[in-house]
């Protein structure tokens, strides 16, 4: 199932200047999102299963009140016509696409636009976040159904309220005036953006197995080590070092050769892993977020995990080289992931 989770911008953005390596930007242009207390809406499609809206909604609360409530976010739950056609009357169906069309001129008009929205492409399997400047808010649209992958409904929404977190903390004026929003500079490499997202939305699955109670199927260590194993072995198949994916134009090369799944999310993860490893537990590798604000992305990498970036590159390949994925389950093997199985 296709899963599109790339930070994306707005479709208009209002305060973008053209050239923005000498463009001058106010402090008032800076996008102001909140860090504490940040409102997190929900808005749905007429009629959107209750279950699933509650599963959502859950996990994110549940998520933002350990790490904070930033935003304002709004989210926007589509059930789309293809869901269960079998199943679909033309009554309902109809009243499906007149709320889609409703709800996506609610969207365009957060965002600032004088449009109806319908430029949106809302295909079922979607599942993103994405970022406004004018009004400063951030926005998270899943289109994805229960039907194909019930536990979507908390491993997703851990993930891209990880990339709000990331955008929150990652903005700053110095972002707007140097960088392509400051993508690479200030909310960090694609791998980063991506393999924590991937990383901390299962790790996190897997230590709040109440977050299933009504799926019956909680995130086991099996599949949790399945899933790291396995983006370990994509890693390795792909033969490019995760350095590969970092700006915005990396991506679009690794797009063009099928290789941005095993380098930035499956790579991604794997090294973000060796950063929690690096310093012991998800609270300290959330804090480096904090940092971010002030110094940029890379400074702060090296001043919160104490080594530069070229440094932890060299040393994550000559890691990386030597382990074995573990996807068989053989346990005559050393599980390079064991020490996740412990993380708090």
């Amino acid at each position: 199932m296709h899963r599109r989770t790339f930070l994306a911008a707005a479709p208009i953005l209002q305060s973008v200047i053209a050239d923005t390596s000498r463009a001058a930007v106010s402090t008032s242009d800076a996008p102001a999102y909140k860090t504490r207390d940040a409102e997190i809406v929900i808005h749905t499609t007429k009629g959107y299963p209750e279950k699933w809206k509650s599963i959502y909604e859950k996990t994110i609360k549940h998520y933002a009140d350990q790490w904070g409530h930033v935003g304002p976010t709004h989210i926007f739950l589509v059930e789309n016509t293809d869901w269960d056609p079998t199943t679909l009357t033309h009554e309902r169906k109809a009243q499906l696409e007149a709320s889609i069309r409703s709800l996506k001129r609610k969207f365009s008009t957060l965002q600032g636009h004088d449009a109806d929205g319908q430029y949106l492409d809302w295909q079922t399997g979607n599942h993103w976040a994405g970022w406004s400047i004018t009004p400063a808010h951030l926005t998270i649209t899943m289109t994805m159904t229960p039907i194909r992958d019930a536990q979507q409904f908390v491993i997703g929404p851990i993930h891209e309220y990880t990339h709000a977190l990331q955008t929150a903390y990652g903005f700053s004026t110095e972002a707007i005036d140097g960088n392509r929003m400051g993508h690479s500079r200030w909310t960090g490499p694609a791998w980063w953006r991506e393999g924590s997202a991937v990383l901390i939305s299962y790790l996190y699955s897997y230590q709040n197995p109440k977050l299933f109670t009504e799926l019956k199927r909680p995130m086991t260590w099996e599949r949790f080590s399945h899933e790291m194993n396995r983006n370990l072995s994509l890693y390795q198949k792909a033969n490019l070092p995760i350095r590969t994916g970092v700006t915005h134009d990396d991506w679009q090369r690794l797009e063009k050769i099928n290789k941005v799944h095993p380098v930035v999310y499956a790579g991604g993860s794997v090294a973000c892993a060796k950063l929690l490893q690096r310093v012991g537990s998800l609270k300290r590798l959330f804090a480096f977020l904090h940092k971010v604000p002030d110094l940029g992305w890379e400074p702060a990498f090296e001043q919160h995990f104490n080594l530069s970036l070229k440094k932890f590159y060299e040393e994550f390949e000559n890691a990386i080289s030597k382990a074995q994925p573990q996807m068989d389950g053989d346990q005559r093997k050393s599980n390079w992931a064991s020490f996740l199985k412990e993380m708090q």
